[in-house]
């Protein structure tokens, strides 16, 4: 009985070191998988930028030139849509670009009360206050969710889904 102990517990000893040298495996092979990702996506942007330079310096003056520049358009556009691809698929939240989303989706709920008090104003309508009231509000709650994250006291995850801010 008690070989057979031993055995299983030689056994569960195994399988739990080799499950965590499996997680941690996982675990840096992720890491190097963001950053080949990370590193893909710079080199996408890049050629990006090379092929939206050279659609800029190309002519425009005869039908040829035109189609060419079409052309060179669709080929800057496909390598755009494949560089954000690259640059989500390394990291989905969009950590870079969210303190700018953040301060943009102030800037436009603040242009929304304007033309809230200003409609209020013109058609001596008070639903259009109520709106205004609620537009600060979300303002508040936006101003807040930027201190948390300027604080790290909340992931970019957290705070887009708390404020319903969309990856774009």
């Amino acid at each position: 009985m008690k070989l057979k102990t031993k055995l299983i517990a030689i056994t569960a000893t195994c399988l739990v070191s080799a499950s965590i040298f499996s997680i941690s495996a996982t675990a840096s092979k992720n890491v190097k998988d963001v950053l080949s990702l990370k590193t893909l996506a710079k080199a996408a942007m890049d050629k990006e930028t090379a092929e939206h330079n050279k659609l800029d310096a190309m002519p425009d003056q005869t039908r040829e030139e035109k189609d060419a520049k079409n052309l060179q358009g669709i080929k800057v556009k496909s390598l755009g849509i494949e560089t954000r691809r690259l640059q989500l698929e390394a990291d989905p939240d969009d950590t870079e670009n969210f303190a700018r989303q953040l301060d943009s989706a102030i800037e436009n709920w603040s242009m929304g009360i304007n033309e809230f008090k200003d409609a209020a104003k013109r058609y001596n309508d008070d639903t259009y206050l109520k709106k205004a009231e609620e537009s600060e509000k979300m303002i508040e709650r936006f101003k807040k969710g930027r201190e948390e994250y300027q604080k790290n006291e909340k992931t970019v995850h957290q705070l887009r889904i708390e404020l319903n801010i969309p990856v774009n």
